[in-house]
């Protein structure tokens, strides 16, 4: 009997001591942040944040703003995507332009989601040469498929060649908010 006691008690002490470590809190390992990746400069990652996927705007061009507006700051520079789906014309915010050797250049910014899910599809010129003047019209669409698509505005831009043009005044104006522009053609 007496090893059976003492069988008995060395097994209470080891379920006892069982009990007690599984009623110990385990201590739980807080997460470390994760660094997220910031568009701009001094931003995780070192991102350049802007003039990305196409070329900046040509030389000479007549800016309206006094350069302190936002619009004016680092745009995403896109080029038409072919394929789009739900394709809907966007506001644009600033129209530029500029008359190089071979014709005319407008440069139109606009604020848009990130692509897939926002993405250029093609700008529309209507030019009306008795009038002197033009409007463009930034036709944005989707991409196919099941995308998530994040809420996120981005400054987007896009140049469109005007071809040459004939001496005068012309007035170039886009579909949205931007005010039109006035353009001397010699």
């Amino acid at each position: 009997m007496t090893t059976l006691r003492r069988l008995s008690g060395l097994l209470a002490a080891v379920i006892l001591a069982g009990c007690a470590a599984a009623a110990a809190p385990t201590p739980i390992p807080t997460p470390e942040p994760t660094p997220t990746a910031v568009p701009g400069p001094g931003g995780v990652g070192g991102g350049s944040g802007g003039n990305v996927g196409g070329a900046p705007p040509p030389g000479g061009i007549v800016d309206p703003g006094n350069g302190m507006d936002p619009i004016l700051g680092q745009a995403t520079f896109v080029t038409p995507t072919a394929g789009l789906i739900d394709q809907h014309p966007v506001s644009v915010e600033l129209v530029r332009a500029a008359v190089g050797a071979s014709g005319v250049t407008a440069e139109v910014r606009w604020w848009s989601g990130v692509a897939p899910c926002s993405a250029l599809d093609s700008v529309q010129v209507d030019k009306d040469d008795d009038a002197k003047a033009i409007k463009l019209t930034v036709i944005e669409g989707a991409g196919g498929g099941n995308v998530a698509c994040i809420d996120i505005a981005q400054l987007k831009a896009t140049t469109v060649d005007l071809g040459v043009l004939s001496a005068g005044t012309w007035t170039i104006s886009a579909e949205g908010a931007a005010p039109a522009i006035s353009l001397e053609v010699p």
